[in-house]
């Protein structure tokens, strides 16, 4: 026996028998939660601590949470002296996950821990929303499922309050699956739990899908009429109290905070529906893979007993919020977490009923996708450090010009023991149906800890606003804020937080007597004109982001004895 082939023997009297789930339940391998949860926790961490705020969601959320723990309202975030227009509770909990943690940590670092409570709230939801109807073994299957999911990895790495209305959605799906014909149950409280974390998460319209589903249990099954209006009611009661609140103490502009509520504002052209909803399949088609065909097969074994509970709950979600998303959401990767809970559940319920030649194509694909993909980290790790491939070399570079970066030992030297490890348990993981979830688990982890590790600095160079936040800063000699024309909004959290200063809009009151002025024009444009009251000032500097162009920033002084000096 090799030294690397780590597999016990299997008690079939045939070496080349399938080998079923519960004939390796309790190996210590990947059946065992000790190397499951270090392969998640490889998964998850990576990335998610030791890095600038990347532009996009993870910045703009960022400057949220920074905002709340620098002396903002608690009751009604704000966004560099604007109301914010989303549902406060990812904030809220990330803010108080985070403070202990940035005594140790870099602030953005200590903003995105709170996601692993997030994701972990929503693998034991969804783990006991399966336990209810499927046998324990089966059920173990669902958290190599979820984890495994694109969609849910990239998310989880990012500061995104998409992930706080998946945990929503994954609670509701718990207390459904615990509903029973007494008077009240503790399905009913958790239930209304997760009908209230959606709301506080994401506002009312992401909330219809599990309101629509309780009005049709109420409707459908009398005897659960009383724990379905429990549910409803106490729900519902959790979504609003803080709306209601906040617009009775808390003095926030009204039209951010109806939006927070209700963000059906963006309701899209009824011309601009078939267009989207490709791009919303073709996004699902792999944000949610492998979970997806398998939900399929499900509702296929299970198409003579359609109407059970376990079925129609998450498949009325699904294409409720299916709907949802095509008219009102945008196409992007954290808007299909929603859509990823429904169908981890009927997933889970045929993982381990795969026909043997499903089974054995899915884990051949597997194999096959992440040893190939691995390789082609290598090989562009090989481009930026020793330019070949040629061709490689060149799209690194066409991509990030100007990026340079010493070569160490330390990350090749992890990557490489990532790789051998990758080999090892493709050799160990023992014949079962499941072991093509298994592999795409660990084929996915492989994938992401070696992009991080190999291609970070890469990233980086292009993701991040440190570069140019400390071009900014050497010209930064006078105190006082610095207004903003025309920024994005995911720039300004960035380079507030960087230069430590607010970055209020010019269009509003802190912003009027700022003494800097930052504009961003885009792409080739020719330079924006300066907002009523800069007329005078004087351009002190111009530039953009290392490694594109698209964005160029412009910033302007001009001397007045009235400058305020907020703090960010």
């Amino acid at each position: 026996m090799s030294f690397l082939d780590l597999r016990p023997t299997p008690p079939s009297a045939q070496a080349d028998a399938p080998v079923r789930w519960s004939t390796y339940s309790r190996q210590p391998l990947m059946m065992g939660w000790p190397v499951a949860l270090c392969l998640a926790l490889l998964l998850l961490l990576p990335g998610l601590i030791g890095r600038d705020p990347w532009r996009g969601d993870d910045a703009e959320h960022f400057g949220v949470i920074a905002s709340l723990l620098n002396g903002g309202s608690w009751l009604v975030p704000s966004f560099q002296g604007d109301t914010w227009n989303q549902s406060p509770l990812y904030y809220w909990v990330n803010a108080l996950i985070a403070w202990p943690f940035s005594f140790i940590l870099d602030l953005p670092d200590a903003a995105r821990l709170g996601n692993l409570f997030w994701v972990s709230i929503t693998i034991v939801a969804l783990y006991q929303a399966a336990r209810a109807t499927l046998d324990t073994e089966e059920a173990r299957v669902l958290p190599f499922l979820a984890l495994s999911a694109p969609g849910l990895m990239l998310s989880a790495h990012e500061t995104q309050p998409d992930l706080a209305v998946m945990a929503g959605y994954a609670l509701f799906f718990w207390g459904s699956s615990r509903l029973c014909f007494e008077k009240v149950t503790p399905g009913s409280l958790l239930a209304a739990l997760g009908l209230g974390v959606t709301m506080l998460s994401g506002g009312f319209t992401i909330a219809l899908p599990l309101i629509v589903v309780l009005l049709g249990i109420f409707l459908i099954k009398p005897k659960l009429r009383l724990n379905t209006l429990v549910a409803l009611m106490l729900g519902l009661l959790i979504g609003f109290f803080w709306f209601i609140h906040a617009a009775a103490f808390g003095n926030p502009e009204p039209t951010g905070l109806f939006e927070a509520i209700w963000p059906a504002s963006t309701l899209r052209n009824a011309a601009d529906i078939p267009g989207h909803l490709l791009n919303v399949i073709k996004l699902i088609a792999w944000t949610t893979w492998p979970a997806w065909p398998i939900a399929l097969w499900t509702l296929w074994r299970r198409r003579l007993t359609f109407w059970r509970r376990e079925t129609m709950v998450p498949l009325a979600v699904l294409l409720i919020a299916f709907v949802l998303q095509i008219l009102t959401a945008s196409a992007r990767p954290s808007k299909t977490l929603v859509l990823l809970v429904p169908i981890l559940l009927l997933a889970t319920a045929s993982v381990t009923h795969l026909r043997r030649g499903a089974a054995n194509l899915l884990d051949a694909f597997t194999l096959t996708l992440f040893t190939l993909t691995a390789g082609f980290v290598w090989l562009g790790w090989s481009a930026i450090h020793f330019g070949w491939p040629e061709h490689l070399a060149q799209t690194v570079t066409r991509l990030e010009p100007g990026f340079r970066t010493p070569l160490t030992i330390v990350p090749p030297a992890i990557a490489f023991l990532l790789t051998i490890g990758w080999f090892v348990l493709m050799r160990n993981i023992p014949r079962s149906p499941v072991r093509g979830i298994q592999h795409w688990f660990a084929g996915i982890t492989l994938i992401w800890a070696l992009v991080v590790v190999l291609w970070s600095p890469w990233l980086d160079h292009g993701m991040s606003y440190t570069r140019m936040g400390a071009q900014i800063a050497k010209q930064l000699e006078a105190p006082g804020c610095v207004a903003t024309y025309q920024v994005s909004d995911d720039a300004r959290a960035a380079l507030s937080y960087q230069l430590d200063r607010a970055m209020p809009r010019s269009a509003i009151a802190t912003g009027k007597d700022c003494p800097w002025l930052l504009t961003e024009t885009p792409g080739n444009a020719q330079e924006i004109k300066r907002p009523k009251g800069w007329d005078a000032a004087t351009k002190v500097w111009a530039g953009h982001r290392r490694g594109t162009r698209a964005e160029r920033y412009t910033l302007y002084y001009r001397a007045t004895e009235t400058a305020a000096t907020p703090q960010p």
